[in-house]
């Protein structure tokens, strides 16, 4: 019998204090500095407010570094653009006003003389790859957004601690339950939601925000009730469980992707390496998933053991791994969905209980989506992918966001999409 750990139960409804100002609101100028509050050690120099969003949604930045000689501002607050360079003021305050951007949620990251650091007046931020931190920031638009709490009922959000057998690890998954779970007995479909190679298991939610799309869509009668279990989407521990968590599958500065494999792609959609012929081998995450993860959401909440009622999605490197449990097992899945990820060059000879007879696995699917933005650096591999399913007849959505890159605005925008589609073809008998 499988361990659960305790369960913490997170009530979503709560939303993320945000710096800014709603656009048509007066332009007020930013301000730089606050007083500053005398603590144990008295004075503590000027407490900076960073980020500050205007009006226009340019963003403005600053960062108390007086020894520093050159201050840079990344990330996807940039929009694409390189790097801005901030400047130097008497005070040892250095500022800049980044050019304005489509309302939405970004990262930003300070560069000190070569050393990534998050913005330190911001609490919040999240675990990127590539700088080991970066904090946020949210654009508002004209009025909420699908993305932003509204006043609907919410559902929960909790944090399921489990046994990996599979593995030998310590786990957790994220388990979002609609608002009526509690006031029904029926059993719910179900979608497992996976996260990138630059996020751990919090972050589908913490940044991705799917317990609120799906607030709004169910409220808005747009999506069917559902549970959404958003794990850890790779192999080893979760961290801050134990030492596991610091297995081989997680590097100092972040998730890195799964391995490769045979014909499982990694966040660009190109296999690591030549791949033998030969199904590929389920990886560390489709272990889990089918050993572990699966019976005990099945087993702890009022979650369908049918296939027609359960889906499974995936960003980057959880599009790898989405691909390697999907099409290694398509008896377990009838909704698939792939976001800028593809599969490498011998997908077909990896996969022969999906590509097989005809391509048999593949056309039990009532729906596979596959998606990319224009200015995603997996577009190609998600091209590929594409072209080998017309190829086999498998009927699919395939898109390209224009304009979007490998970011969290790709994704968010998926899930609204996406989820109205699941589970919504007649299956009586199933609650």
């Amino acid at each position: 019998m499988r361990n659960l750990g305790s369960t913490l139960i997170v009530a979503v409804a709560t939303a993320s204090a945000l710096a800014g100002q709603a656009p048509g609101a007066a332009a007020p100028q930013a301000p730089a500095t606050a007083q500053a509050r005398g603590g144990r050690g008295g004075q503590q120099g000027p407490q900076v407010i960073s980020p500050f969003v205007n009006p226009d949604r340019t963003v403005t930045v600053r960062l108390l570094a007086p020894k520093a000689t050159e201050v840079m501002v990344t990330g996807e607050i940039l929009n694409g653009a390189q790097p801005q360079a901030m400047t130097k003021g008497d005070d040892g305050i250095w500022t800049t006003t980044l050019p304005a951007v489509p309302a939405d949620v970004y990262t930003y990251a300070f560069n000190v003389d070569g050393v990534n650091t998050p913005d330190p007046r911001n609490p919040w931020v999240k675990l990127v790859s590539s700088t080991g931190l970066a904090s946020q920031v949210e654009v508002p638009g004209d009025g909420a957004q699908f993305w932003d709490s509204k006043p609907v009922p919410h559902g929960l959000v909790q944090i399921v601690t489990y046994e990996s057998k599979a593995l030998k690890a310590t786990r957790q998954a994220y388990v979002y339950t609609p608002p009526d779970y509690t006031t029904t007995n029926t059993r719910y479909p179900v979608l497992y939601l996976l996260h990138g190679g630059g996020d751990l298991d919090p972050g589908w939610s913490q940044t991705g925000r799917a317990h609120i799309i799906m607030d709004n869509l169910i409220a808005e009668k747009k999506a069917r009730p559902m549970i959404v279990v958003m794990p850890v989407a790779r192999g080893g521990g979760s961290l801050g469980l134990g030492p596991s968590g610091m297995s081989p599958g997680i590097s100092a500065a972040g998730n890195v992707a799964p391995p490769a494999g045979r014909g499982a792609a990694g966040p660009g959609g190109a296999a690591a390496a030549p791949a033998p012929t030969g199904p590929a081998p389920l990886q560390a995450f489709a272990q889990d998933f089918l050993g572990d993860l699966m019976p005990t959401i099945e087993k702890t909440f009022r979650a369908s053991n049918r296939p027609e009622q359960r889906a499974i999605a995936g960003l980057s490197a959880g599009g790898a791994a989405t691909v390697n449990t999907a099409f290694s097992r398509p008896d377990l899945f009838r909704y698939v969905v792939i976001m800028s990820a593809g599969a490498g060059a011998t997908v077909e000879q990896s996969y022969p209980k999906f590509f097989g007879e005809n391509a048999a696995g593949a056309k039990t699917l009532k729906l596979l989506w596959v998606s990319a933005g224009s200015d995603d650096f997996a577009l190609n591999g998600s091209k590929a992918l594409d072209e080998v399913l017309t190829k086999n007849g498998v009927k699919h959505h395939f898109s390209i966001r224009p304009g979007y890159r490998h970011e969290w605005r790709q994704w968010r925008q998926d899930l609204w999409e996406f989820a109205p589609l699941l589970f919504q073809t007649s299956d009586k008998g199933t609650y």
